[in-house]
């Protein structure tokens, strides 16, 4: 369980000393990256206005195919892909799925918003809208001048439908889909990289290092979009005795409570889920504990130290039973080389989701080596909290 000073929880303790980075100038790079200043509205999220059901040309699209045209704009936005690539996209999933997004396997063994062969592509992969979006355009940008192409060639040459005349039928809806997001998701995408490998090429070379903070919007239930702006955690249930479980998946019915500060943190971390555990890392590739805190706080504008310990004097204390807790609040524990006065492990509240048993709250951390970004039921921290601290 580690932060700055604190690696490897269960796993075993680790002391370092570790120069702090230069947060001030971190947090101004996240900043621009994130594509909206720290006053912002919760609803100025790449997720947003997504989630909302409405009516484009003459088709009544509902939240969820609302939430999932925004979630495959917000993919192609992020690889820095021409628009172009966003109308094939949106064409072909609506074309295969009305934008719905089934588990359930049809024609053979298809599947997902694109309705792609299980067998190919694997279950994981067409389950996943992000994953699937991304699997289309790594054999999209590969077709022979994909980019003068008509919508329905690249759709085509890329699903090998027995029925290749249906895509061409849908690009007018795809282009005003793509048209209502674009703006918006290109300017939360961030510039293309100036180092290391940048956009991918007509050719099709995929880039592998995104600018710190681009990337897909992270929705909630693989398509909806995450609203902000509910109330305080309250009463929570949920397991215990585990606290490095947890899922890279977001909730159905996901919601992210607090201030427009944290929505934008909360925002920035969840894009971060199943990245790698590296101790000391903050970024962009991996993280550990208080990196992804520090540098998810830098995206909305507040700078924190880049050790667990340190930040338990950041902001204000909140009660550890966490009833008051909102999206962006740090939440310390011990870890397994820290104690009670100098905590060794910080995650951060994202937000809750309403069951049928109750709020279950949820916590994204970095928790130890071998375990990516995860999200995490407060509860599985009960007993062992030592401080929450509401930073803005």
């Amino acid at each position: 369980m580690a932060g700055q000073g604190a690696q490897g929880g269960a796993v075993g303790p680790r002391m370092i000393a570790v120069a702090l980075l230069p947060v001030l100038a971190m947090a101004a790079v996240l900043m621009a990256v994130a594509g909206a200043g720290a006053s912002a509205s919760p609803r100025s999220s790449v997720c947003g206005g997504g989630g909302t059901a409405q009516t484009v040309g003459n088709v009544n699209l509902d939240a969820e195919q609302m939430g999932n045209a925004q979630s495959i704009v917000s993919v192609v936005a992020g690889r820095h892909l021409p628009v172009f690539a966003a109308v094939v996209t949106e064409a072909t999933a609506y074309t295969e799925s009305k934008l719905h997004n089934s588990s359930v396997q049809s024609d053979h063994d298809s599947a997902g918003l694109l309705q792609q062969r299980v067998s190919i592509y694997t279950e994981a992969v067409a389950s996943d809208p992000v994953k699937a979006t991304n699997a289309f355009l790594d054999r999209l940008v590969k077709v022979a001048n994909w980019q003068s192409n008509t919508v329905g060639v690249d759709a085509q040459t890329v699903q090998i439908s027995k029925y290749p005349g249906r895509y061409q039928l849908n690009a007018a809806l795809a282009q005003q889909l793509v048209g209502e997001f674009w703006s918006a998701t290109a300017a939360a995408a961030g510039p293309v990289p100036t180092t290391g490998p940048s956009a991918e090429t007509a050719a099709g070379s995929p880039s592998t290092t995104p600018a710190l903070g681009s990337g897909p919007a992270i929705c909630a239930g693989g398509g909806g979009a995450i609203p902000g702006g509910g109330d305080v955690a309250g009463k929570i249930v949920g397991p215990t005795g585990n606290n490095i479980a947890g899922t890279t998946k977001i909730p159905a019915g996901f919601v992210i409570s607090g201030s427009a500060k944290g929505y934008l943190a909360v925002k920035f971390a969840l894009r971060q889920l199943g990245k790698s555990y590296v101790f000391g890392a903050a970024g962009p590739n991996a993280f550990d504990c208080s990196g992804l805190t520090m540098v998810a706080w830098a995206a909305a504008g507040v700078a924190l130290p880049h050790l667990a310990a340190g930040q338990t004097s950041s902001g204000s204390a909140e009660p550890n039973n966490l009833s008051q807790a909102v999206g962006g609040d740090l939440v310390m524990i011990a870890g397994s080389d820290g104690t009670a006065a100098n905590p060794g492990h910080v995650g951060m509240v994202a937000g809750y989701a309403n069951g049928k048993d109750g709020r279950h709250l949820f916590i994204v951390q970095a928790p130890t080596a071998g375990v990516p970004v995860e999200l995490t039921d407060a509860t599985e921290w009960s007993g062992q909290i030592t401080n929450v601290r509401h930073i803005a």
